[in-house]
């Protein structure tokens, strides 16, 4: 663990913003850096970009410890150690889809696949317009980018899986990547397995080591551990899980 001052931050909304710091490390698109407030606790945040000599994270504010990471300033100093976890691998032909602030690991994906000459498709959703973070990125990147939102204020008014077996068959989808909330995974298994479609989600659970000791973020079926096997899964991998879209177990091991 080292302790980096903000460079800069970028407020997407209110509840969402982006954090730059000094590139200290390489990361995978999909991999995740545990970030340490001082006096407060420590919590696992995806790289969501990279650049020549900046490393970013977004956060949007669920809990005590996300709502402090809105109250910081450029110049003040956090702790970082990673990257931890396993990635995306990297798929021609794609579909990225993104809910709320799971488009932030799909940044870095987008990034990667462009760099490499991958084409792939985006599909985001968000609540509203304020929190489909990276829009511009994503359409400049993809073949094609379609947006969702609960209240229809950008793209098309309804949920982010709506359309996705008419955007495979339309543009030709062989892959799928994933990154939202669980239910959102859940719906994308039922629309997917039918088809034979190859995929990969990246989870999230209550972390506190991010090395694989401890075993808090371990996944009921298959007992791997999302810090070390995870965060990203494939399809083979979560045939075994049988907690998928379930409430989340908190740091006492009980269910939310």
């Amino acid at each position: 663990m080292k302790t980096y001052p903000v460079l800069r931050i970028i407020e997407h909304s209110p509840t969402v913003k982006s954090f730059y710091f000094e590139r200290m490390t390489d990361a995978l698109p999909g991999q995740f850096v545990n970030v340490w407030l001082p006096g407060l606790d420590e919590k696992p945040f995806s790289v969501s970009a990279l650049g020549d000599d900046w490393l970013e994270i977004s956060v949007k504010a669920y809990g005590p410890f996300s709502s402090a990471m809105m109250e910081l300033k450029p110049g003040d100093r956090v702790g970082i150690r990673g990257p931890f976890g396993h990635g995306f691998s990297l798929q021609n032909d794609a579909l990225l889809v993104g809910g709320g602030i799971g488009i932030a690991p799909l940044h870095l994906l987008a990034q990667a696949l462009s760099a490499q000459g991958l084409r792939f498709v985006s599909l985001l959703g968000a609540t509203n317009k304020s929190e489909l973070i990276f829009a511009t990125d994503f359409e400049r990147r993809s073949e094609r980018c379609f947006f969702t939102t609960d209240d229809g204020s950008m793209g098309k008014k309804g949920l982010v899986t709506d359309d996705v077996l008419q955007i495979i068959s339309d543009h030709r989808i062989r892959f799928v990547y994933a990154a939202g909330p669980e239910i959102m995974f859940v719906k994308l298994k039922e629309l997917l397995d039918p088809l034979g479609i190859d995929y990969e989600f990246t989870l999230e659970r209550y972390m506190k080591c991010g090395i694989g000791i401890c075993g808090q973020c371990v996944l009921d079926g298959s007992g791997a551990r999302v810090c070390v096997e995870g965060p990203v899964f494939n399809r083979q991998a979560l045939k075994e899980v049988t907690d998928l879209g379930l409430p989340h177990r908190d740091a006492s091991g009980r269910r939310k």
